[in-house]
């Protein structure tokens, strides 16, 4: 019998590996806000009430629940929750999290645009971190904000005032006009 060592010796592969370029969300070009809106299977905000982490019966993954208290229902969802599971969590001292992928904290305001469910029954925000956006509240006036974490700043800029020099105030767009903008976008996917 051959000794396997010397027949795949591990050095060349580990080269290989090692020279490889790694892919990362950054080296994927990003989707439109379009392209977001015609893609999603569900697409709503509201504040996440409940987060919870088990092992799948059926696949052995483990996966992590979310309930949301819908605040606005634009694509896939009714009522005033929605549950939703998406791959990893932390179970039993096992942590298992795909990387730079966004999950879902008890107490976070956000709207979200989330892949149409899996044959596994998952989901996750469009394009890893994309799908996720928080909701801030302005402390002086309370008005409600939508804030694209730094991959989606710049699917924004057609959207908010061009004269924004301030760069945390063109990453952000009010509340109200980014979910009509987005039911317009839906309505227009929507149509033959």
């Amino acid at each position: 019998m051959p000794n396997l060592f010397k027949l795949f010796h591990p050095l060349p592969l580990l080269l290989i590996l090692w020279c490889s370029p790694a892919i990362s969300p950054a080296q994927t070009p990003p989707l439109s806000l379009q392209e977001m809106v015609s893609t999603s299977g569900f697409i709503f905000s509201g504040k996440v009430i409940n987060v919870q982490s088990a092992r799948d019966a059926a696949t052995g993954f483990i996966v992590t629940g979310a309930t949301v208290a819908v605040q606005d229902a634009v694509r896939g969802v009714t009522g005033d929750r929605f549950i939703f599971r998406q791959y990893g969590g932390s179970y039993q001292g096992l942590n298992v999290f795909v990387a730079d992928m966004s999950y879902f904290s008890v107490g976070e305001e956000v709207v979200a645009f989330l892949y149409p469910i899996s044959a596994l029954g998952l989901t996750s925000p469009l394009g890893v971190t994309e799908g996720k956006w928080a909701i801030e509240r302005d402390p002086a006036t309370g008005k409600k904000f939508v804030a694209a974490n730094s991959p989606a700043a710049k699917l924004l800029e057609p959207y908010v005032d061009a004269a924004a020099t301030n760069t945390r105030l063109a990453r952000r767009m009010e509340y109200a006009s980014f979910i009509k903008l987005i039911r317009e976008m839906a309505a227009r996917d929507r149509q033959p």
